[in-house]
């Protein structure tokens, strides 16, 4: 099985991006980095109708950070990261 391609677009000083990114690189998960400010994570988010930070991509697919996080707590819910990231 291949591994997914996974872009996260962080906000700057967003607690949700900071943690999903802590996530990632605590886990060796591989992603793609895009500033949510820069020309191309505005274009991103405008294309893929993103409208919670951090945006992230699965293979070309938008998902919601809100669907990966315990609310409340904003920790990352690893079951629902695993199901995502693989």
């Amino acid at each position: 099985m291949s591994q997914a391609r996974i872009v996260v677009l962080p906000a700057k000083n967003c607690r949700r991006s900071r943690k999903m990114i802590e996530y990632l690189e605590s886990y060796g998960i591989p992603f793609t980095h895009i500033e949510l400010e820069s020309a191309e994570g505005r274009a991103l988010a405008e294309q893929h109708q993103m409208r919670a930070s951090p945006g992230i991509l699965v293979d070309g697919a938008s998902v919601n950070p809100l669907d990966l996080l315990i609310q409340g707590e904003c920790r990352v819910d690893e079951a629902a990261a695993r199901r995502v990231f693989g």
